[in-house]
């Protein structure tokens, strides 16, 4: 990606969103070296098992998720955050209808529309 040369602003009202699984959507701004996402989860939406070099911060602000990170499980709830590794395996469940923010760095690449 070229090096982001102008700042971005915006609203999330306006983001696009973009559907990444059944009842799970995102809206992205990003720069250089870290994006920043909204997430929406329906209750019982699912995203699977994956991994990515990216560096991800979670940070649920309505709803509930079960989230299994590295093998371990664990009940996220408003307020909570949690770190993943790059690189390291996580999947995630709403467990009602659920808001989260998601810091990445760097930038998750296969996001970005070219």
């Amino acid at each position: 990606m070229p090096a982001c040369t102008c700042m971005q602003s915006g609203s999330w009202k306006e983001a696009e969103r973009v559907e990444m699984f059944p009842g799970v959507t995102r809206r992205v701004f990003y720069g250089e070296r870290s994006m920043l996402t909204m997430i929406d989860l329906k209750k019982g939406a699912e995203v699977p098992a994956h991994r990515h070099e990216s560096e991800q911060i979670t940070w649920v602000m309505s709803g509930s998720l079960e989230m299994t990170v590295g093998g371990k499980t664990r009940i996220l709830s408003a307020g909570d955050v949690i770190v993943i590794p790059g690189s390291v395996e996580h999947s995630a469940r709403a467990l009602e209808d659920t808001v989260d923010i998601e810091v990445f760095s760097p930038v998750r690449q296969e996001w970005i529309k070219k």
